[in-house]
């Protein structure tokens, strides 16, 4: 999972065609676009994320700016509904502020606790995918849902590990 930036563009009405070519090829000589999706563009770092806000700042074409994680291949998804969206290349990426991950720590509680508590869980859970380094399933919710996350961990004597909690971690 990597952290990311979308940065989306708005077509202002009434310029010609030619304008708006303008400011690709600016922006594609200026920034390095990881991704796009339709009028949304996607980049790694801060410093891209600020020449790119710059350059559509001064045409007034500067629209919503996201922060964003990008997902390994090998996930299980529901729903990205509301959360994310899959972009034109094929990455899917979540909306930062609106999700929170967490995994289950295997120190603590049985191994039918940590199946009872998956259970209750899976309702809530909009995806899943392994984390290589840890070996552990990474669960993807909504960012409002911390609290219940803890209240089902500590019920089954499990503890819990944010691998992002919204903005906040």
């Amino acid at each position: 999972m990597r952290h990311m930036y979308g940065v989306e563009i708005q077509v202002p009405d009434g310029k010609l065609p030619g304008f708006y070519a303008q400011v690709i090829h600016k922006i594609g000589d200026d920034v390095n676009v990881f991704d796009r999706d339709k009028l949304l563009f996607v980049v790694e770092g801060e410093e891209d994320r600020d020449k790119l806000e710059a350059i559509l700042a001064r045409p007034n074409m500067l629209g919503d700016v996201f922060s964003l994680l990008l997902l390994p291949e090998a996930i299980e998804m529901a729903s990205l509904e509301d959360i994310g969206f899959l972009s034109q290349n094929g990455h899917l990426y979540l909306y930062a502020e609106r999700v929170a991950l967490f995994t289950l720590s295997d120190d603590k509680g049985s191994e039918k606790d940590r199946w009872a508590a998956e259970e209750q869980l899976r309702e809530h859970v909009h995806g899943q995918f392994s984390d290589p380094s840890t070996f552990s399933t990474v669960f993807i919710i909504d960012s409002s849902l911390p609290d219940l996350v803890e209240g089902i961990a500590r019920a089954y004597q499990l503890s819990v590990r944010w691998v992002h909690r919204g903005d906040h971690v």
